[in-house]
C-alpha cells in the first residue's frame, strides 16, 4: 500500500465533501457537461472530489460563455435597428458584466472561457461583434468542436485561478501542490493538469487536529515531497502535526496493514 493510500484510509472523520458549496454547484449544473462530449465522463463524479473540482472549472467556464453571449447578442439588436454603438463603451459594459466572474490569467490576459483557446477568448472580450458573424457564430450553439482539453493546454496553472478554491502551496517547476481547506488535502497536479497524488492530512488517531498557521506548516511537507525522499516526507508530516505519533510509528515500522 502506498503512503498516500494509507493516509487516506486512516483519515480522521470530517464533514463530507458532499456538504460543500462546490458539491452543490456541481450537482445543480453538471448536465452542462453533456454539451461537451470530451468531458461528459465527469458527470458521474459524486465520489471523487478532485474530479468535481475539475468539472466545476468547465461548468463555470461554460456559464461565463453564456453570459458573455447574452450581452453580445444585444449588438444584433442595435445593428438591425441601424443604431450606432460606441465599441469602447460596449467593451467596458462587457468588462463590468464579468467583474465578479471567475477567470484565469494566461500570458497576462484574463481568460473567462478556458474551455476555449486564448484566441477565442480574445475575440469574446476584444472583438465581440465577430461572434455574431460566420464562422464565430457557430460557437453560439454548436461549440463542442472548439472545446479544448484545458487541463492539457494550460497545465496545473488552471487550478491556480478564481475557478477553484485551491491554494497554491509550492512547485518544483513541473508539478504544483495545491491545498484545499474543506478537504484538508494536498493535491499534487502534474504538467498535464492531472492529479498525481492526494495527501490527506490528519489521521483518526489525532484527538484534536490543529488548524492554525496551515500554510506555514504545509511548506516543509511540500518541500519534502518534491525532494522525493519518503523518509523526509513522513517526518515533515509528523513534525507539522499532520499525522499522529501512532501512525508515524506504524509507517516507520512498515506496519501499514495494522488497525
Amino acid at each position: 500500500m502506498s503512503i498516500y493510500s494509507f493516509l487516506e484510509k486512516r483519515k480522521k472523520r470530517r464533514k463530507g465533501f458532499d456538504k460543500t458549496e462546490e458539491f452543490a454547484f456541481y450537482i445543480k449544473h453538471r448536465d452542462v457537461l453533456l454539451k461537451m462530449p470530451r468531458f461528459s465522463f465527469l458527470i458521474n463524479s459524486e465520489n471523487n472530489e478532485f474530479n468535481i473540482i475539475r468539472a466545476n472549472i468547465i461548468i463555470q467556464s461554460y456559464l461565463n460563455k453564456v453570459m458573455l453571449e447574452e450581452e453580445i447578442s444585444s449588438l444584433k439588436i442595435y445593428k438591425d435597428n441601424d443604431i450606432t454603438i460606441d465599441k469602447h463603451l460596449f467593451l467596458n459594459v462587457l468588462k463590468e458584466k464579468m467583474i465578479d466572474k471567475p477567470y484565469f490569467v494566461y500570458n497576462n490576459s484574463k481568460l473567462f472561457i478556458p474551455i476555449f483557446n486564448a484566441h477565442l477568448n480574445r475575440i469574446y472580450l476584444k472583438e465581440p461583434e465577430k461572434i455574431l458573424n460566420y464562422p464565430y457564430n457557430n460557437l453560439l450553439k454548436d461549440f463542442s468542436n472548439s472545446v479544448i482539453d484545458l487541463f492539457d493546454v494550460y497545465g496545473p496553472s488552471i487550478y491556480d485561478s478564481y475557478f477553484t478554491r485551491l491554494v497554491n502551496i509550492g512547485t518544483n517547476g513541473r508539478e504544483i501542490a495545491f491545498f484545499h481547506y474543506d478537504t484538508n488535502t494536498i493535491y499534487i497536479v502534474n504538467a498535464q493538469g492531472r492529479l498525481d497524488h492526494k495527501i490527506v492530512l490528519f489521521d483518526k488517531y489525532i484527538k484534536r487536529p490543529v488548524f492554525n498557521h496551515m500554510l506555514e506548516r504545509l511548506k516543509p511537507v511540500t518541500d519534502a515531497y518534491f525532494s522525493e525522499s519518503r523518509t523526509n516526507f513522513v517526518q515533515a508530516l509528523y513534525d507539522s502535526n499532520f499525522i499522529s505519533e501512532k501512525l508515524y510509528n506504524m509507517v516507520k515500522r512498515g506496519d501499514m496493514n495494522g488497525k
